[in-house]
């Protein structure tokens, strides 16, 4: 894989033409460039009035007090506003890889044991939770270089999401299996004829995606796969929201989450306490216990209450120094590979690192 970063120079090979940009006015003599359906050919094509694979998106009508429902679209459908929001926020606590190569292929994505979930919703791809990552299908109009023109003089952040976007796409499917698993997951759409592109088309098509460096993309693509549990802490400490993302939307679900701590340190208390209660009791009962009665008993019912405050206490400091350890990992990690992409290293923050990646 080449890793010369320039800005986009647009698609390699097109797999849709049915787009063109034409002029329309929006008022007080005002014009702007939109799609439309390029007219038929010949007598026997079909042109197709809609934006490709999405037939809701009509594009033979005219623009209503000048706005334009494909920029408007493509906007709720790409911006990832409140997770840009949100990253700074994770330079220094909850820490993710700063690292857009940050990227498991499809196929090893099975070797974490996580299910693949295909969700047309912006700000959930390559998100990840436990056992599930989300993953947005590739849209069938980026097929299009009319589309390409379109949203990168229509809208600049809806244009740099976009490319991050595809970017993606470049380490997600990095092998044959992967753009089969991507078939078989309708991750990618079909070309303008109706057949999806064969996986030399599709290495082809992705290729020009690859060399597109940071400068060229969104905050959020600056970032590869990110943990949800972490966007959520971070939502719930700086924005005043109970989570960035509900996969359980209910109060058992996000109070069984919040307590759970509480409730440990509550048990850990009583144990405790316990513990202490029966040494005073075993030290009381050896005061007024006869010379000679039950001597072992009495010393194992002062001492083992101790032993096991002990251990507890032990287990608590190893739990939090492994927390610490593994927070300061992180955070020296983070700014490790930030340093690396500041000096020009394509490579920075890639691969996989097991349980706390």
């Amino acid at each position: 894989m080449s890793h010369s970063f320039a800005p986009f120079s647009g698609l390699a090979v097109e797999f849709n033409s049915d787009l063109e940009l034409v002029s329309a006015n929006i008022g007080d003599n005002q014009t702007r460039e939109v799609l439309k359906a390029k007219p038929a050919v010949t007598p026997g094509d079909k042109t197709k009035p809609y934006l490709p694979g999405q037939p809701r998106i009509r594009l033979d009508r005219p623009l209503h007090n000048g706005e334009d429902p494909v920029l408007k679209y493509v906007q709720g459908s790409h911006l990832t506003t409140q997770l840009d929001e949100l990253l700074p926020f994770m330079r220094y606590i909850f820490v993710q890889t700063p690292s857009y190569i940050h990227i498991m292929a499809l196929h090893h994505q099975k070797a974490h044991a996580r299910k693949i979930v295909v969700d047309e919703s912006p700000g959930l791809h390559l998100v990840w939770y436990y056992e599930f990552i989300f993953i947005k299908p590739v849209p069938a109009y980026f097929y299009s270089r009319a589309f390409w023109t379109y949203i990168q003089n229509a809208d600049e952040k809806a244009y740099h999401a976009s490319l991050g976007f595809m970017r993606s796409y470049y380490w997600l499917i990095q092998y044959e299996i992967d753009y089969l698993d991507a078939l078989a997951q309708h991750l990618i759409p079909r070309k303008g004829d109706g057949a999806h592109p064969t996986y030399e088309e599709w290495c082809a098509f992705i290729e020009p995606f690859g060399q597109v460096g940071d400068k060229s993309v969104s905050r959020r693509f600056h970032y590869g796969e990110l943990r949800l549990t972490r966007i959520n802490r971070a939502a719930f400490l700086f924005k005043r929201k109970l989570a960035y993302f509900h996969i359980y939307p209910q109060w058992g679900s996000f109070l069984a989450h919040f307590l759970a701590p509480i409730v440990t340190v509550f048990a850990v208390c009583s144990v405790v306490l316990n513990s202490m209660q029966v040494t005073l009791a075993a030290l009381e009962a050896d005061r007024a216990a006869a010379p000679g009665a039950w001597p072992r008993f009495l010393d194992a019912s002062v001492w083992f209450p101790v032993v096991v405050m002990l251990g507890i206490a032990v287990v608590m400091v190893a739990s939090l120094v492994g927390v610490g350890v593994m927070g300061v990992g992180d955070l020296v990690r983070g700014n490790v590979v930030r340093a690396r992409k500041k000096k020009g290293d394509p490579r920075a923050g890639g691969g996989s690192h097991g349980m706390v990646w």
